[in-house]
């Protein structure tokens, strides 16, 4: 299986974050890559089913941006993220931040200036 395009991640993102209208997080109001109700954020809707586990909870992605290994990653790069490419990490720690900081009424607009300057739409 190889590797997915930016193109790719981008609108996989876009597509779920979009369609599930909410932000995933606990009880606690902390953003979590799976969260209550199926709910999955930006990362977390990356990671294949069986990949997932909650020791790589905690950290988001932005946490790694100068590290290369650890459990997140790992299960990452597993499911066919590069996050040894320096523009799939950016374009990650982006979504990420999106999810995590910009009200969901904001999340089109913002998704689609997202888009535009990473040049996959």
């Amino acid at each position: 299986m190889s590797m997915l395009s930016a193109k790719e991640i981008y609108e996989r993102v876009s597509a779920h974050l979009l369609a599930q209208r909410a932000v995933s997080e606990d009880e606690n109001g902390s953003c979590r890559l799976r969260g209550g109700n199926g709910r999955k954020c930006a990362i977390g809707s990356l990671i294949h089913d069986d990949l997932y586990c909650f020791n790589i909870e905690g950290a988001g992605i932005a946490y790694y941006r100068h590290a290369r290994d650890g459990a997140l990653l790992r299960a990452l790069y597993a499911s066919n993220v590069d996050v040894c490419n320096d523009q799939i990490v950016e374009l990650l720690t982006e979504l990420e931040e999106l999810h995590d900081n910009a009200h969901v009424d904001e999340w089109p607009q913002l998704l689609a200036a997202l888009g535009q300057r990473h040049a996959v739409i």
